[in-house]
């Protein structure tokens, strides 16, 4: 997908800092989460494929690859003034298949012999992992928790595609941040279940392709970067360690 806009991301930061004075604040030594959702790549631009004719199945195309299956983690280790230091871990997944694309092969340099007009089945799967360095902040109104949080760290991405019956691998990697906010209920002193809204930011702008047989290294323009950009919600199960 052509990428050329940020995402300017946000997040609710120090809502816990003002909490009712009546009701006791327990800060736990360990919080351990584990998260499962949704994502939505939110990268805005032209969407082109060179040569593609029937430009609705580009956008069918680039419609799937947006929507991302999301799983997290993260560990965090607090202090009585409720502040916390830990990492947090990302895994997002997108595919999109459209099938009878025509290609207009003589705007293809690859293929000059070709008939003019071809039709192809286009997939395409990305695979990113982000592991970070994370901050957060948390309070509780009684079995209630909010944890708001913010890290940055490195991601990794891997883009599987085919086309005209040639596959092709991309991989790169740079570094990415990510924030959030989640509230827990605890139904037992150690255990319970959170929502987590969060959005994630990251581009890659260096890369390098493989077609199985040849392998280059490529740095693309700024209107070409992979934008991993995305807004995410899920739940999941908590583990806090009480003090």
């Amino acid at each position: 997908m052509k990428q050329k806009m940020l995402l300017v991301t946000f997040l609710l930061v120090g809502i816990c800092s003002s909490l009712p004075a009546q009701v006791e604040t327990k800060i736990p030594r360990l919080r351990i989460s584990t998260s499962g959702g949704l994502g939505y790549l939110t990268a805005t631009g032209e969407v082109n494929i060179e040569g593609v004719t029937n430009k609705e199945k580009v956008r069918q195309l680039d419609n799937s690859l947006r929507l991302a299956t999301h799983l997290s983690g993260d560990i965090h280790y607090f202090f009585r003034s409720g502040h916390g230091i830990g990492t947090k871990y990302i895994f997002n997944k997108t595919s999109g298949e459209v099938d009878e694309v025509i290609i207009d092969s003589s705007v293809i340099p690859d293929y000059p012999d070709h008939p003019h007009y071809m039709v192809t089945d286009i997939w395409e799967r990305d695979y990113t992992n982000y592991l970070g360095l994370s901050w957060a902040f948390i309070g509780n109104w009684d079995k209630l928790y909010l944890t708001p949080s913010a890290s940055i760290g490195y991601m990794w991405t891997r883009s599987e595609a085919s086309m005209l019956y040639q596959n092709s691998l991309v991989t790169g990697g740079n570094v990415a941040m990510n924030a959030d906010v989640s509230l827990d209920y605890l139904f037992h002193p150690n255990w319970g279940i959170g929502t987590s809204l969060g959005s994630f930011l990251g581009f890659i702008n260096k890369v390098k392709v493989t077609d199985g047989t040849i392998t280059r290294k490529e740095k693309l323009d700024k209107e070409s970067w992979y934008n991993a950009s995305n807004i995410h919600l899920s739940v999941g199960l908590r583990y806090y360690l009480n003090r």
